[in-house]
């Protein structure tokens, strides 16, 4: 095949093929999830669905791989030169080391359609960046670059799943506490918080109104029997479950979630203003992230009352996070010794480097703090948020607004 063609083959693999099987994997899991608080029956349709969405995922990563090696044929180089490569890259490491993660090591499979979400949006993302093959800089052209640019983009992969996780953990964190304090009103003096409603084992009983929209006693079967055979105690616990997960729903309200989200992305997508051509083109670029974060948002948000505990949600963002971490330490200490052979000097202060630095130091605050503070919970994850912002704002600002030696956004 010639150049032309493989680039030309390298563009479908990657969108609409590769975009395409991730948001479908992502649906299939996300529907799966909704199956866990179902009945037997409802249980196996659920998990029928985790093995399609498995398959849709497998052949999500495979077409994205094949992506990968087919757009370093047409430019006969490995695909980490330049913007569009390296966040294509990160959604790569970030998709298959989190669902490999929550797969094998901590058996969360229900988790995975969040994952792959997070994985299409940066696909999408992308696309905004997007840059043909082409050659390398000469000063790139180096194996240096396999190593230290291979650790960044790793991490910033891991660092992305993690910021997945904490997200998740806030949105369910908010439903608990508002339907907590809600209850304590109710009750005068009650404490106890909402718990997992997968587990959901309560004595509590409905009005019955709610028992008869189930199809409980007070419905239309004979001697309060559900016509379709349903035990009356079965339709009244069906019926809370139902009340308790619209309850969690409505614990996060659904606008102020919508705008502290745009918000928090106009933080690091204001880039787009400033990159664009015209105003018009960024303008429109700006809204068209900002508004999809949004919509990611309040679809994650549906999905907050058949979300794992808090606890569960805190434990993968922190050891996430922590092996993320570790990976980006390495890769900062390798572009040091590169900078020495390349410029005669390990630091210079230059944009990328400060802001390499600065989310270090910003990830190094998150573990430190959850290490010798004992903060966690909900300060962790805003600490966790606030660090994912640094390096997304370190990623695009050093390399579309403040240039400096490492901008490499136009190649």
């Amino acid at each position: 095949m010639s150049t032309d063609q493989l680039a030309s083959l390298s563009r479908v693999l990657y969108s609409p093929t590769t975009l395409a099987l991730y948001l479908g994997a992502a649906f299939v899991y996300l529907y799966a999830l909704t199956t866990t608080v179902g009945r037997s029956a409802e249980r196996e349709r659920g998990r029928r669905a985790q093995r399609v969405g498995a398959i849709l995922a497998v052949l999500g990563i495979t077409t994205h791989v094949a992506h990968e090696i087919v757009r370093g044929l047409a430019q006969e180089r490995f695909p980490l030169g330049n913007m569009f490569e390296v966040t294509s890259l990160m959604a790569l490491v970030g998709v298959a080391g989190g669902l490999a993660y929550l797969q094998f090591v901590r058996k969360r499979p229900e988790l995975n359609g969040f994952v792959l979400l997070g994985g299409a949006l940066l696909l999408a993302m992308a696309l905004l960046m997007y840059a043909e093959p082409g050659p390398l800089q000469p000063i790139l052209d180096t194996w240096w670059r396999h190593f230290h640019v291979s650790l960044l983009v790793g991490a910033m992969g891991i660092f992305a799943a993690g910021f997945v996780f904490n997200g998740l953990y806030l949105l369910r964190d908010t439903a608990e506490r508002s339907v907590a304090a809600a209850r304590t009103a109710t009750t005068r003096g009650s404490t106890v918080g909402a718990a997992y409603v997968g587990d959901l084992d309560t004595g509590d009983v409905p009005t019955g109104s709610s028992v008869a929209a189930a199809g409980g006693p007070h419905g239309d079967g004979p001697d309060g029997e559900d016509p379709e055979g349903e035990d009356p105690d079965e339709a009244a616990e069906r019926a809370h479950a139902a009340a308790y997960r619209a309850a969690l729903r409505a614990g996060v309200p659904a606008v102020k979630l919508a705008v502290g989200v745009f918000v928090g992305t106009a933080l690091v997508s204001w880039v787009w203003l400033v990159e664009a051509d015209t105003l018009a083109a960024g303008m429109q670029r700006f809204l068209t992230v900002n508004l999809v974060m949004v919509a990611a948002a309040l679809l994650a948000r549906w999905f907050v009352p058949f979300l794992p505990s808090t606890a569960t949600l805190d434990g993968l963002a922190h050891r996430t996070i922590a092996f993320a971490f570790v990976m980006w330490t390495v890769g900062v200490i390798a572009g040091a010794m590169w900078a020495e052979q390349s410029w005669g000097r390990f630091w210079g202060w230059d944009p990328k480097e400060t802001g390499s630095f600065l989310t270090w130091v910003a990830y190094a605050g998150y573990l430190h703090a959850r290490a010798t503070h004992g903060v966690k919970g909900r300060k962790a994850a805003w600490i966790g948020v606030g660090s994912f912002l640094v390096l997304m704002a370190t990623y695009l600002v050093a390399n579309y607004v403040i240039v400096g030696l490492h901008s490499y956004a136009e190649l």
